[in-house]
């Protein structure tokens, strides 16, 4: 019961949606439910090349998680000062918080961006998290953002590139959730509106055989916030699909992230 009560630093400012999200990283928390540790290492390298992030830099990961990315980044980068790890679940922040090079703030977005100062933080990233932002408001948040990067600071944001190969999601589902997500072109577009004057846009992509069994736990544990909206019943007859389609102990599985970089 404890683990699915939602995280009281950011309930004021959520919707039922909102809170619903917030119920999922609740109980999924500590249950070791993880992203592959190679493709962190992959993204880590991604995002220290495309924000350029120096030893000096003030790093900031709005969206945080269990704080492994911003922990990883600290330690290949040799940070002086921790990452600032953001998120409205104490839950998942939690879990990084004996990590290296990480300092937590449990709030939600907006909130948090309202208390900082002008041309205070360097960098800035986010990762597979802006689609939990409020979406009428993304030009608030990102305008927010803008104000509180340093001359010469950037914005990094990655979104998830496989969702619709990742499942055999219920008929009609894939195509409803995409709609209520704003495009990575669409990020692009609303950077811009806010001030943003220069981009960059790259990727990463690869097919990695995954024993079913592993993958199989993964949809069961609800490893991403979709398949929260999934019935027991939904995600056991898409693995069903998934056997008969691909023989033997493995799955072919894709994993494709883009990368946005903003900056003046």
């Amino acid at each position: 019961l404890a683990q699915m009560m939602v995280s009281q630093c950011a309930a004021a400012e959520m919707n039922v949606e909102g809170e619903a999200v917030l119920g999922h990283y609740a109980s999924i928390a500590g249950t070791g439910t993880e992203y592959d540790t190679e493709v962190d290492r992959e993204v880590v390298d991604t995002f220290i090349r495309c924000l350029e992030i120096q030893p000096h830099h003030l790093v900031v990961d709005l969206g945080a998680g269990a704080c492994q990315v911003a922990s990883a980044i600290a330690q290949r980068v040799g940070l002086r000062q921790p990452v600032l790890c953001v998120d409205p679940s104490q839950e998942m922040l939690d879990m990084g918080r004996g990590l290296a090079g990480v300092k937590t703030h449990c709030s939600g977005d907006m909130a948090w961006i309202n208390t900082m100062k002008e041309e205070s933080v360097d960098r800035i990233f986010i990762r597979q998290a802006v689609h939990h932002f409020d979406q009428e408001r993304l030009g608030d948040i990102f305008g927010g953002i803008l104000k509180m990067l340093k001359p010469g600071g950037k914005l990094c944001i990655s979104k998830r590139g496989d969702l619709e190969e990742m499942f055999p999601w219920p008929a009609g589902f894939y195509e409803e959730r995409s709609k209520e997500e704003v495009t990575i072109e669409g990020l692009r577009d609303i950077l811009r509106d806010v001030g943003f004057k220069k981009f960059m846009m790259t990727k990463n992509d690869k097919l990695v055989p995954t024993p079913k069994t592993e993958r199989y736990q993964q949809f069961r544990k609800r490893f991403i916030s979709w398949f929260s909206l999934l019935t027991d019943q939904e995600i056991e007859t898409g693995i069903d699909h998934l056997e008969a389609l691909h023989e033997g102990k493995y799955v072919p599985v894709v994993t494709r992230e883009n990368f946005l970089v903003a900056f003046n």
